[in-house]
């Protein structure tokens, strides 16, 4: 009996993580680059017993949220006046370097801005990253109107498995291997934005209060069981 209500319990704080993540997306719906995050759910210990005519059943112990996959398709374009502004015109993301660490990230955001070092201004991401050219190295801006800015396009073997480092910014894992330069054109006074669709994540946000719904029904019956036969005990 305790196993039911435990079982129970613990698929409802599962699918209450599901909506945490689904709120999120909906979140984000107006961010440019943002990527979808989609729940995987994996089963927890079995273990098997005697059945009432002697055969073998398996009991589950519940379900918990594996882990969180990230859906890279392309979101919809969005036309700007900025000429900061960038679309990847396909697979790939742009570099983006962080002054004070060096650290690098990458991004399907293009939404830039003019960031001074010293005397000089270069093009950055709005967290204040240095966008990367080709060789690596920071994009200088002189002119604008003049200017020809040409933001490197990188991509990865694998995009599964690269970690989120906040809403658009990603960090490559072992499984993804180096980045590599791409090829890919990218378009001016455009933006990339968020690929969220909401008919998905409204099928989602039902599918978890349902089956959230169904594993409380079976706490209180569970619990209703338990004080029934404690009562005939006593």
């Amino acid at each position: 009996m305790n196993l039911s209500f435990y079982s129970a319990s613990v698929g409802a704080a599962a699918q209450q993580e599901k909506l945490d993540v689904v709120a999120n997306n909906f979140a984000n719906i107006n961010t440019e680059g943002y990527k979808t995050k989609n729940s995987t759910f994996a089963d927890l210990l079995y273990t098997t017993t005697t059945g009432a005519q002697g055969g073998k059943v398996q009991r589950g112990s519940g379900t918990k949220l594996d882990k969180t996959d990230t859906i890279f398709d392309e979101g919809s374009y969005i036309d700007t006046d900025s000429k900061l502004d960038f679309y990847i015109n396909g697979r790939g993301f742009f570099a983006l370097k962080e002054p004070a660490t060096g650290e690098v990230v990458y991004t399907r955001n293009g939404n830039f801005s003019m960031s001074q070092k010293g005397d000089d201004f270069y093009l950055s991401s709005c967290d204040g990253y240095f966008v990367l050219d080709k060789s690596g190295n920071y994009i200088k801006l002189n002119n604008l109107e003049d200017d020809e800015i040409n933001p490197a396009v990188y991509d990865f073997s694998t995009l599964d498995g690269m970690r989120c480092v906040g809403d658009s910014n990603y960090m490559p894992t072992e499984k993804n291997g180096e980045a590599i330069l791409s090829d890919v054109e990218t378009s001016q006074c455009r933006l990339e934005g968020s690929n969220v669709d909401i008919s998905k994540e409204m099928t989602k946000v039902i599918e978890a209060q349902r089956a959230y719904q169904f594993a409380l029904k079976m706490v209180q019956t569970s619990d209703e069981i338990q004080t029934t036969i404690n009562s005939l005990r006593g």
